[in-house]
């Protein structure tokens, strides 16, 4: 047998010490006067034979082992069987076709199947994916709650229409749970995973927001996918500037975020199975969903649905691993204290960035107008947009990489704000006013003449003649443009 065979305990060899076992518990009762009828029932039952089996070998002493099966795989047949990816029927056929001492088809397969174990075949059939599914995992949880933070994307199985698209496309989840309480404590929904989607949802799990419950803080560890998004260094960046330790996981190594992983399967089975079109639904004979005459999702309707499930999840959903518990209970059954930030301080790092054009109602974003005073006079400039995920009661505006203001909504703009717009408007038409006439002011200045190396001085006081002559050579310069006729584009040398 080669490297590649693993040596496993025979069968026949453990029911030989078995018999051996009870036989020689028998002996010893027998020796020290206890009655063997009692125990000779239950023996026989463990051992698979009759009771009056057990006593003929009680009386004529401990029985042989008996032979194993005579065949058994040989070096040639165990490198076919691997050659042929794990399928023994090609192995046999190719042994055979070679002339090889090879028994019949089903006592081939038995014997190589007992040389293999499920993962080993597995392995061999499917590669990792199947030498993952046989393998044991330690399961290991975190003391405390926001200890470990787990991360990772997800592209739900409902397509859904977006603002201003044309066909309905599946959008993509990003999540951050809890490993401790299994908590969702930030989620973010985008039309593809990137490194936006990633910081808006770290901002939202830190945020405290009395609406999703006590869940909130800054964690000690976050443990994301080693995808493109998650390597970037943005989020390397804020995790730095949040003291939070960043421990992403190798490749092929979906156990190491198991909780983040089920919890996309829970999703796909208590949510996305009951909205329209999921992909994963029943289909009639010519492979077509059903349900097809349903409604297409807006990515607003699945944003709020998406919302009011992961309410309910960490509020009221009881969980196996949890011992019957919810998020809630179990987040609250500990006591460390949460290292907590300030809303402002998050708001330069964690927050989705975009660019957007300034209009003159303002920015547009997310089918809203949002205006500040700060915007007078940026019309037709662009700037950077950031904004929390699915929030459209504020945007942070930065021009030039500084924080300009910060707009709301024209409909949420309320009788200051208003007013603080106009006034805005009025000072910036006085400041340039000013700069009108100071521009004009200095067009106008002159200077004494100099008959030695010095300084030149300048003249506030302009006398009437010489006022009265600049105002004549201007209308002179007026009068001799107006009088050109190459102006007029006519042909050179006629003038009509």
């Amino acid at each position: 047998m080669n490297e590649a065979t693993l040596p496993t305990t025979s069968l026949i060899d453990v029911e030989a010490e078995a018999r051996r076992c009870v036989l020689g518990r028998l002996l010893e009762a027998r020796a020290a006067g206890d009655a063997l009828s009692p125990l000779m029932v239950p023996a026989a039952a463990a051992l698979g034979v009759a009771p009056r089996t057990l006593w003929r070998w009680l009386a004529e002493g401990l029985p042989g082992i008996r032979r194993s099966r005579a065949w058994q795989p040989s070096e040639e047949d165990v490198d076919a069987y691997l050659r042929w990816k794990g399928n023994a029927a090609a192995a046999w056929r190719s042994r055979t076709a070679s002339g090889g001492d090879v028994p019949a088809l089903r006592t081939f397969q038995g014997a190589l199947a007992r040389c293999f174990d499920p993962g080993d075949r597995a392995a061999l059939l499917e590669g990792v994916e199947g030498r993952r599914r046989h393998q044991v995992y330690l399961r290991w949880e975190p003391e405390a709650r926001n200890d470990l933070w787990e991360t990772d994307h997800k592209e739900l199985d409902v397509p859904v229409l977006f603002p201003r698209a044309q066909r309905p496309r599946k959008p993509w989840s990003t999540l951050f749970v809890d490993g401790y309480s299994r908590a969702v404590m930030g989620w973010a929904i985008s039309d593809r995973p990137s490194t936006a989607s990633v910081v808006a949802a770290l901002g939202e799990a830190i945020r405290v927001d009395p609406r999703r419950g006590p869940f909130g803080g800054i964690p000690a560890a976050v443990r994301p996918d080693g995808g493109l998004e998650f390597a970037a260094g943005v989020l390397e960046q804020a995790c730095g500037l949040l003291a939070v330790r960043l421990a992403p996981t190798p490749p092929y190594s979906p156990h190491l975020k198991g909780k983040v992983e089920r919890l996309h399967g829970t999703i796909v089975s208590a949510l996305l199975a009951e909205l329209p079109h999921f992909t994963g639904g029943a289909r009639d004979a010519a492979g077509r969903l059903r349900g097809r005459g349903l409604a297409v999702l807006t990515f607003a309707e699945l944003v709020a649905r998406f919302d009011a499930w992961v309410l309910a999840y960490n509020l009221e959903r009881s969980h196996e691993g949890l011992g019957g518990q919810t998020p809630l209970d179990r987040w609250r059954q500990d006591a460390t204290p949460l290292r907590s930030i300030r809303d402002e301080e998050l708001r330069w790092t964690l927050l989705e960035e975009s660019t957007r054009r300034v209009g003159k109602s303002g920015i547009r974003f997310h089918g809203l107008d949002f205006l500040a005073p700060q915007l007078n006079g940026l019309v037709g400039e662009t700037v950077e947009v950031r904004h929390r995920p699915h929030d459209d009661t504020t945007i942070e505006v930065f021009r030039h990489g500084t924080h300009l203001c910060t707009a709301l909504p024209q409909g949420a703009l309320g009788p200051e704000e208003r007013a603080a717009v106009l006034e805005g408007r009025r000072e910036d038409a006085a400041r340039q006013a000013r700069l009108a006439r100071r521009a004009t002011r200095r067009a106008r200045e002159h200077f004494a003449p100099v008959t030695s190396p010095m300084a030149p001085k300048e003249v506030d006081v302009i006398t009437a003649a010489a006022a009265s002559g600049e105002r004549s050579e201007r209308d002179s310069q007026r009068l001799r443009r107006a009088a050109r006729s190459d102006l007029l584009e006519l042909p050179s040398g006629r003038v009509r």
